[in-house]
């Protein structure tokens, strides 16, 4: 039995894959799975944003990570990718991008249609 419940709950839904592996997800479902990612873009400041994402960012995603521009995904799923990270991306804690800087980040990627 134990093992039936580990085959199920490694089966459904730790692995990580999913919208961030490059599916799509309607609805931005990881603002249900946590609300601590929950809302809308909240910052305006745009040219903060562009220069975290150079320095923080732009080393891979404008190199053999994958490019950000017209991907569309909710303010919900970036702040989860960021702090969480998922397949070859790292999170990116607190320490090291601030909450305000993520929401500048997230206010330049919504310029560039990163976010919605």
């Amino acid at each position: 039995m134990t093992v039936m419940g580990l085959v199920l709950a490694v089966g459904c839904g730790g692995g990580g894959g999913g919208a961030a592996a490059g599916g799509e997800e309607a609805g931005g479902g990881e603002a249900t799975a946590g609300g601590e990612y929950a809302g809308g873009v909240t910052s305006t400041d745009v040219a903060l944003g562009q220069e975290k994402y150079q320095s923080r960012c732009a080393g891979c995603h404008e190199g053999e990570a994958p490019r950000l521009e017209n991907i569309h995904w909710t303010p919900e799923r970036m702040r989860r990718q960021i702090r969480e990270g998922s397949g070859q991306m790292a999170a990116i804690p607190e320490h090291r991008l601030s909450a305000d800087d993520m929401e500048a980040v997230i206010a330049y990627l919504n310029t560039i249609g990163a976010v919605d």
